[in-house]
């Protein structure tokens, strides 16, 4: 019962996500840094319609970051963000 439970909130809540946003916002993805990878260079390669301003402060927040700084071989959470 439980289960049928928790099937039914994810299934309402999904479409309930594509009504508010008129489709359904992909979910989270990860990369991890390469040596001279920046922040907004991430924002702009995988988030090409949306302002990297907006894009690096998601993804900063998203991975409680304090500042650019970033280090080879970290592993960074992407956003969903909403379609711009």
């Amino acid at each position: 019962m439980l289960a049928r439970a928790v099937v039914l909130v994810a299934v309402m809540g999904a479409a309930l996500t594509q009504g508010v946003w008129g489709r359904t916002v992909s979910t989270p993805r990860q990369v991890v840094v390469q040596p001279g990878q920046t922040l907004w260079g991430i924002a702009v390669s995988r988030y090409p319609s949306q302002d990297p301003r907006i894009v690096v402060a998601a993804i900063e927040s998203a991975n409680h970051l304090h500042g650019a700084l970033l280090r080879p071989g970290w592993t960074l959470r992407l956003p969903a963000l909403p379609p711009a």
